[in-house]
């Protein structure tokens, strides 16, 4: 089917195609149907021929770029969540909450989940909530 895009003077319109339809966020399977192929045909061609991979890869690499630009705008704009997410998925093992630590005894990974207390000031009805001095 390639060699025939090739043949025929498509490969170019059709490698753009696919790489728009990566671009929206189309499934092996939703592209393969726009050129009446089966997904497993459309992965073989992909595993063969490797402008037809790289017409996918981009498509999905730059909807991963525009996402890391919206996470950032979120970011730059002070959300809480947002700053969440960016540390974990770029602040290395620093901000990962789901260390793996090696068993001493084994040598085998297991994985941990850290532990957090959040400690508040008992309800002081007297003076107020939480502690706080009432004014006269």
């Amino acid at each position: 089917m390639f060699d025939q895009w090739v043949e025929n003077g498509e490969i170019d319109n059709n490698l753009a195609i696919i790489q728009s339809l990566s671009m929206q966020g189309k499934s092996m399977g939703e592209i393969a149907e726009v050129f009446d192929i089966t997904r497993k045909t459309l992965q073989n061609l992909q595993n063969k021929h490797p402008a037809l991979a790289k017409a996918i890869k981009m498509g999905r690499l730059s909807v991963v770029a525009m996402c890391q630009n919206k996470l950032m705008e979120r970011v730059s704009g002070g959300d809480t969540t947002a700053i969440i997410y960016a540390l974990k998925v770029y602040g290395g093992e620093f901000f990962n909450d789901r260390k793996t630590v090696e068993a001493k005894i084994t040598g085998t990974p297991v994985s941990v989940q850290p532990q957090v207390q959040i400690y508040l000031p008992e309800k002081d009805t007297e003076a107020g909530e939480y502690g706080e001095k009432k004014e006269d």
